[in-house]
């Protein structure tokens, strides 16, 4: 039963008045907290939605209840979508001499999981999510996550509720002002494995040509492969990040060759 629906059942049941009373101050107590709560976030965002259930769905995880209409995935979903054209349109009226390949890395930079998830952190999302308390949200890893697909969520919603104009101006406000930071969160790796899917070149893979320096200062050679084709070697002093880099340089050469 909803909360709502408590107090019309104490009434009928034949509780005395001042239960009855005590339970509405409760139930209006707890409302208002939500809405509060809720409102912060509203002013992070500088925009207050006219259907506060849009809000509510974006930050409720689908641990806290499997109807997919009342958890955030169909929202991501929407977001996605709807900032994938707004960054687009931002960047051919931005950006009118760069050639295809160009302005879809810089859409790739913009619309990155990890660029959504350091705003979001930035706005302090997560303090507003509704998660199981199963979900870890201390665990940096997960927050991020979570955040990143709120985020969209959150796009998802601002646009159902206020229209493209409406969200365009939030895009441009809490993602597109920081356009100049954005690669430093992106996951090259992961970009250059979907790209390869997209257009069927298969998975790329990552060798390990060898290890340099000393135990306590190593540098990892990693050198990518796709097919029959090698690229440009990186090194870095960690495996992973010898991965990014060695990613990235295959994928600029890529994606050269579509202009």
């Amino acid at each position: 039963m909803a909360l709502e629906g408590i107090t019309p059942s104490f009434c009928s049941s034949g509780f005395p008045p001042s239960a009855v009373a005590l339970l509405r101050r409760l139930l209006d107590s707890m409302k208002g907290r939500r809405a509060n709560k809720n409102g912060d976030l509203e002013q992070r965002l500088g925009y207050r939605f006219k259907y506060p259930h849009l809000l509510e769905q974006a930050l409720t995880h689908r641990s806290v209840t499997d109807s997919s209409s009342h958890n955030f995935e169909r929202l991501e979903f929407l977001g996605d979508a709807v900032l994938s054209q707004a960054v687009s349109a931002y960047l051919y009226a931005n950006y009118g001499n760069e050639s295809e390949g160009e302005l879809t890395r810089r859409r790739s930079e913009l619309v990155s999981k990890g660029f959504l998830s350091r705003v979001g952190e930035d706005l302090e999302v997560h303090r507003f999510l509704q998660v199981d308390a199963g979900v870890r949200l201390s665990d940096a890893k997960v927050r991020r996550n979570l955040v990143g697909d709120a985020m969209e969520a959150l796009i998802g919603a601002i646009y159902l509720d206020g229209g493209m104009a409406v969200v365009e101006r939030f895009i441009s406000r809490a993602l597109l002002k920081r356009e100049k930071v954005a690669a430093r969160y992106i996951n090259h790796k992961g970009r250059l494995i979907e790209f390869c899917h997209q257009r069927g070149l298969g998975n790329p893979r990552f060798q390990l040509l060898k290890t340099k320096g000393p135990e306590h200062d190593k540098e990892f050679v990693i050198r990518v492969r796709i097919g029959q084709r090698t690229f440009e070697r990186a090194q870095a002093d960690n495996k992973k990040a010898a991965e990014q880099e060695a990613a990235e340089r295959a994928l600029d050469i890529l994606l050269q060759e579509l202009d």
